[in-house]
């Protein structure tokens, strides 16, 4: 997801993988011009940044793996993850960061310009089984700096049974579609057809892509205020303005909880969110029986565009770690379909591997498997060193424009202006 929820989170094969490894890891060709490499047993450090109650499953896998490498012992640290990129970008040009981190998504190309990261071209060897979308963000500048842990992605989440009872019998697959259903379980005062974040851009994107809009493609133009984004952002505030399918909400401390609130009591019949929200989801009146929530992918704009933010995190080695090869072991170790399949199991999270959606522990998953859909059709955020900035920006000109201070157009004009800036445009 993005930065705030670590949370959406997608649902073998390392061709070369150190004997040994398990789940089918090789060992890393070509290791020349690498840093020295310890001899004899080594202790690899490695930071998480999943909540405590997350590295249940993690810690077990740590287990396995070090008993099936006597010589490899692993320390595992958590890290707020509202910490860990300063953190390690302190730690690393310090010359102290662990062997692995966990990365968000968007760090990955910023930590890789600044050479605080191991290219791992030598030892990823099976990228094919990787979805594609979460393996664009491991990649940068021609090299490939990590490997794919979990993803996530916003889909459109539903009541079924509101849906039913108003005559959908299924999901809207277009963007008129939404609207038409949100209007009928609308009734303005406290019945909500659907509950839009509108302090947080990232919320936004999915009405921009549909829209055919973008953000900053490969060759970093800005598309952010070109007509398709600002025809899907008058959409948006459309609905809200004049078909009220949705509150204004623009308390920013709050309207994420009160919009997961109002879904879960029923006041609203739709909303965006992701994986990572499930859990809390699930214990909502509406949702005691888990079959009356629905998962689909975003409705499809006029064109048939449309777009989920790609989000997750990754595993990385740092540049400066001298048990690279042990390092990469753990992590080929954690990448197996298996591993990502007992994760997901446990947690909740998306896979990145397509092979672990074969997994029986993932197919016996419904919201995992329905999530798989809304990953296949959803799109990355810019992979550049500045990506992880973009938001800077971008979400007081959102703020601005569903509180009516300014026109979506000029919002999103000064979005690109100071885009022009983080790029050196």
């Amino acid at each position: 997801m993005k930065r705030v929820f670590s949370i959406f989170t997608t649902f073998a094969l390392f061709g070369s993988l150190l004997a040994g490894c398990g789940g089918g890891s090789t060992a890393p060709a070509g290791q020349e011009g690498q840093a020295q490499q310890q001899a004899g047993p080594q202790n690899i450090t490695f930071w998480t940044t999943m909540r405590e109650s997350e590295t249940v499953p993690l810690k077990e896998l740590i287990t396995q793996f070090e008993e099936q490498n006597k010589d490899i012992k692993v320390t595992l640290e958590i890290v707020p993850f509202n910490e860990a990129q300063n953190k390690f970008r302190t730690a690393a040009q310090a010359g102290n960061g662990p062997d692995v981190i966990r990365s968000e998504v968007a760090w990955t190309p910023e930590f890789a310009k600044m050479g605080l990261l191991e290219p791992l071209d030598n030892y990823f060897k099976d990228q094919d089984d990787f979805l594609e979308a979460p393996l664009n963000y491991s990649k940068w500048n021609g090299k490939t700096w990590s490997v794919p842990e979990v993803t996530d992605g916003l889909a459109l989440l539903y009541n079924k049974k509101l849906l039913a009872d108003a005559g959908f019998t299924e999901a809207p697959k277009t963007m008129d579609e939404f609207a038409a259903v949100a209007k009928k379980l609308t009734n303005g005062t406290d019945k909500w057809g659907f509950y839009h974040r509108q302090t947080e851009a990232y919320f936004t994107l999915p009405f921009v892509w549909a829209f055919g809009g973008g953000l900053i493609d490969e060759n970093k133009q800005i598309l952010i205020n070109t007509p398709g984004a600002v025809q899907g952002v008058e959409f948006a505030v459309k609905l809200g303005k004049e078909d009220k399918v949705y509150p204004k909400d623009i308390d920013a401390a709050n309207n994420y909880q009160n919009m997961n609130e109002a879904f879960k009591k029923g006041t609203a019949a739709m909303i965006f969110n992701g994986p990572w929200a499930l859990s809390d989801i699930l214990t909502g009146d509406q949702f005691k029986d888990p079959n009356n929530l629905g998962i689909a992918p975003i409705p499809a704009g006029p064109n048939g565009d449309t777009g989920s933010p790609v989000g997750g995190h990754s595993l990385a080695i740092y540049a400066g770690s001298k048990s690279k090869d042990a390092a990469y072991k753990l992590i080929a170790f954690l990448s197996t379909k298996e591993s990502q399949a007992k994760m997901a199991a446990t947690n909740g999270t998306l896979p990145t591997r397509k092979s672990a959606y074969d997994m029986p522990e993932v197919k016996a998953n419904r919201m995992i498997s329905d999530f798989k859909a809304v990953m296949e059709k959803a799109k990355n955020r810019p992979v550049i060193p500045e990506g992880g900035q973009i938001f800077a920006s971008f979400d007081p000109e959102i703020q601005a424009i569903y509180k009516g201070d300014k026109a979506p157009k000029d919002g999103l004009d000064t979005v690109a202006n100071a885009w022009k800036g983080l790029l050196g445009q």
